[in-house]
């Protein structure tokens, strides 16, 4: 696609709500793009993810978290959300230790799943989680969301 084709394009597939961490934007630049969703996504990239929907740190986080998922869908008419948290965030210090935090990110992805599958009709959530696996960062889907 053309930098000018993709310039006009009015829509996109996808939203990526990951983290800001640094450490595992390699990892979820090539998952995206073995998607196919390279240049055909919005972002939004905090700390902890998605946690300003379930478990915000205030009230002003989740609501500038709902602002911005609401203006890049009437923005982008985008049908899909990929939600990729990842173990070690330091975003979830005061709410998951070493040997619980799969369990307590799981459960946040699935609580945000339905969050957005209730307040955007149509589309699509799909969580995941980052992890180190043999010395290699993996992008692993979460079951029951």
């Amino acid at each position: 696609m053309s930098d000018h084709d993709l310039y006009t394009r009015a829509t996109c597939s996808a939203l990526v709500i990951t983290c800001s961490d640094f450490r595992f934007k390699r990892a979820e630049r090539l998952f995206i793009e073995a998607t196919g969703l390279a240049d055909d996504y919005d972002l939004i990239a905090r700390p902890g993810a998605a946690r300003s929907l379930v478990a915000p740190r205030n009230d002003a986080a989740r609501a500038s978290m709902e602002d911005e998922i609401r203006m890049l869908y009437d923005a982008h008419g985008f049908t899909r959300v990929l939600m990729l948290h990842h173990l070690s965030c330091r975003a979830y210090d005061d709410l998951a230790v070493a040997e619980g935090q799969r369990a307590v990110h799981a459960a946040h992805l699935r609580a945000a799943s339905a969050v957005l599958a209730q307040r955007l009709p149509g589309v699509a959530p799909e969580p995941y989680l980052v992890a180190l696996f043999d010395g290699v960062l993996r992008v692993d889907p979460v079951f029951g969301a």
